[in-house]
């Protein structure tokens, strides 16, 4: 079995694997993100993000623009905003603003085409309407590799795990917050253009049952 095959299904069982007592629910996201140069070492970010919930009603909506500065190869660090409109089933929508910060840099690369990066990122969360401002962490952790060599299709897996950093009025809970998990094929369908479909597994813990998504993940990513 070739490399690349084996790291897409061990990516599927990692991301399938579910607590037993965790609360289920099938969703849909779909995302495009496009990065590209400005002027010199300076880059744009431009992301948006729809998420339905059972493939039927837009539950969320993620706009998120960003300025980064390129520090060295696969090394850059942003600085942006965030704007999530959330308008849950049976609940109150609300608006969330979100200052945040990263830095992405590479981890590993291999001469068979593995390569495995990382992102850092922190998240000033505010609410429309309540008081308090929440801070999260997120680590992100992805690895992509061709399915044999010169093949333009690869297997990417990636693990992010978000921890909030204090307690808030609007309920965010101090602690490990949620785990999601990714297993799909990058598809090259233009000059730096890549669609990339799979499963995503989102588990957010809660103070009762946890939740459980199974997510049919599409991403678009555009990089001019």
């Amino acid at each position: 079995m070739r490399a690349g095959l084996r790291l897409l299904l061990g990516g599927m069982l990692l991301a399938s694997a579910a607590p037993a007592w965790a609360q289920d629910d099938g969703q849909a996201w779909a995302q495009l993100l496009v990065q590209g140069p400005i002027k010199g070492d300076l880059i744009f970010w431009a992301e948006v993000q729809t998420r339905l919930t059972d493939a039927t009603r837009s539950t969320q909506t993620v706009l998120r623009p960003a300025i980064g500065v390129r520090l060295a190869r696969d090394t850059t660090a942003h600085l942006g905003y965030a704007f999530v409109h959330t308008d849950p089933e049976g609940g109150t929508p609300t608006n969330e603003h979100r200052l945040w910060q990263q830095l992405s840099f590479p981890i590993l690369r291999t001469p068979r085409g593995l390569y495995v990066w990382g992102r850092s990122r922190i998240e000033e969360r505010m609410v429309e309407g309540r008081r308090d401002t929440g801070v999260r962490l997120r680590q992100f952790v992805r690895a992509q590799m061709p399915f044999r060599r010169g093949s333009k299709l690869s297997g990417v897996v990636f693990v992010e795990g978000f921890y909030a950093a204090n307690s808030t009025d609007w309920g965010a809970r101090a602690g490990f917050d949620q785990l999601r998990s990714f297993a799909g094929i990058s598809i090259p369908i233009g000059r730096q253009v890549n669609l990339e479909p799979g499963y995503l597994n989102q588990t957010v813990f809660r103070r009762g049952p946890d939740r459980v998504n199974h997510i049919a993940s599409l991403n678009l990513f555009v990089r001019l």
